[in-house]
């Protein structure tokens, strides 16, 4: 039968388990507000049973692990939806700096010098006798070339900045896939590959930071290790205990933007165009594509205005009252690199855009007449000038789709388009972050660490101490009167 000897083993089993237990739970509440961190419960079981006659006696209880409670498929949901939520306020807080440079108040903007520069044509089409009429056109038509080189400089500078982002991103990329390969190899080692509570934890927390960073796709193999891909699945960036490494160097043949690259094994993975959630995607997204498309659209607008302008200008005739010949036609008003190739035309045009030197040395070459030699008021060219505001067209898109009517209003949609696609990231972001949270939430009633319940069951762990202390000190007391028994019984 059982005897006090193994009463006092099962005492002792008691004590070990309720201070091991106890411990567990002051890990739980040292831990409270760690990112990531799973509640641990310890497992207890009881230990072998032995056999006395025909009965069976315990041997008390032991711990045989300690269990994280944690839902894999919950994080990567939540890795993912922090990489959504990143990538699109990237997006927003990028067109958002840029909105500024479309900004019209009716007096300074785009297109308000727009209209200033065909409405000084309209003015000199009542005088086309008047000199400081046609240094007006000119005032006014330095004044919009200033205004769309203005708003071209924001928007290179932020495709600049999203530039340089990329760089530094990249190298935050490497700090963050080194360190998950080293925790994998750690994890894996292991006895017991999910045995390692806190590296998994702290794995979980790294690829969270990750997938802000760049978009990625999680997968766990058999010895619990993160296998980590690009979203786009183009290049791994950890399998196992390897990182591979993202490298960014400058395209000299882009402007120095930098060129996005993973070294696997012998390859170097050019992944500038396969990179597209979190921070990084978004910024290659507005260096390549975001910012671009509203730089190609001004081009377009400028280019066709000037090119419009200057056709119009060649095919009128100087005033008689000019110092060029008076049966000669104007020149072009605008100078500009008009011959730019490759897509779209107006490559760049903008930052070329100036008035011809000719004509800022001689305004009389502003062509208002519209038949060679008339008189002095011939104002028919200055009118069909004017009029271009609402009859020219814009290629907006380098597509062969023309627009017709108002420069302005050209510039307006394009103001809209910015202001629509900041609203639009915007509202992806907020959703994102609704989504994260609501993950977040779930996650934290399955993971993580309820105060009460910890303090509920570090009260009962303490009672059980208590008793199981109280158990071995009866058995120490039955134990030392049996010994005082025997020692009498001896003597007698």
């Amino acid at each position: 039968m059982s005897n006090l000897g193994s009463s006092l083993g099962i005492g002792l089993s008691g004590l070990q388990v309720a201070q091991a237990a106890i411990s567990v739970i002051g890990h739980n509440i040292a831990n409270v507000n760690t990112p990531d961190y799973s509640q641990e419960n310890a497992v207890l079981s009881t230990n072998p049973a032995v056999t006395y006659g025909n009965i069976q006696f315990g041997t008390g209880a032991t711990v045989t692990g300690v269990q994280a409670l944690r839902d894999q498929f919950l994080n990567l949901q939540l890795t993912q939806a922090l990489s959504s939520q990143s990538g699109a306020q990237t997006r927003y807080e990028g067109v958002e700096s840029v909105a500024s440079a479309f900004t019209d108040d009716g007096t300074t903007g785009l297109s308000s010098q727009i209209q200033g520069f065909f409405s000084s044509l309209s003015t000199l089409a009542g005088t086309p006798e008047s000199s400081s009429a046609r240094q007006a056109v000119l005032g006014q038509a330095q004044t919009m070339i200033n205004e769309f080189q203005s708003a071209y400089q924001v928007l290179t500078q932020q495709a600049a900045s999203a530039n340089q982002q990329v760089g530094s991103q990249v190298q935050e990329v490497n700090t963050l896939t080194s360190q998950i390969a080293a925790l994998n190899a750690q994890i894996s080692s292991q006895v017991d590959p999910g045995a390692d509570n806190d590296a998994i934890d702290q794995r979980q927390e790294l690829t969270d930071q990750l997938g802000q960073l760049v978009g990625i796709q999680v997968s766990t193999n058999s010895d619990n290790q993160y296998q980590i891909t690009l979203d786009s699945g183009a290049a791994t960036l950890v399998a196992g205990g390897t990182a591979y490494q993202m490298s960014a160097t400058p395209n000299a043949g882009n402007s120095n933007d930098y060129q996005v690259t993973v070294a696997t094994g012998n390859l170097n993975v050019d992944v500038t165009d396969q990179i597209q959630g979190g921070t990084l995607g978004a910024d290659m997204d507005l260096r390549d594509n975001i910012l671009p498309g509203y730089m190609n659209q001004l081009n377009y607008i400028a280019g066709s205005l000037a090119s419009q302008v200057n056709a119009q200008n060649e095919a009128g005739y100087l005033p008689p009252n000019s110092s060029a010949a008076t049966a000669a036609n104007g020149p072009a008003l605008f100078s500009g690199n008009f011959t730019a190739t490759g897509a779209p035309i107006y490559a760049n045009f903008i930052n070329t855009l100036a008035i011809n030197p000719a004509v800022t040395a001689n305004p009389d070459l502003i062509a208002t007449a519209g038949t060679a030699g008339d008189g002095a008021g011939d104002n028919a060219n200055a009118l069909l000038l004017a009029n271009l505001q609402n009859t020219g067209t814009v290629d907006v898109n380098g597509d062969g789709s023309l627009y017709t009517g108002p420069y302005t209003t050209v510039v307006a949609s394009l103001t809209n388009q910015v202001g629509t696609d900041a609203q639009n990231y915007n509202a992806i972001a907020t959703n994102q972050q609704n989504l994260a949270t609501a993950l977040q939430t779930q996650q934290s009633s399955v993971s993580g660490v309820d105060l009460d319940q910890q303090a509920a069951n570090l009260l009962s762990y303490q009672q059980a101490y208590q008793a199981a202390a109280q158990f071995i000190s009866t058995i120490s007391q039955l134990t030392n009167q049996l010994m005082a028994a025997v020692s009498t019984t001896t003597t007698t």
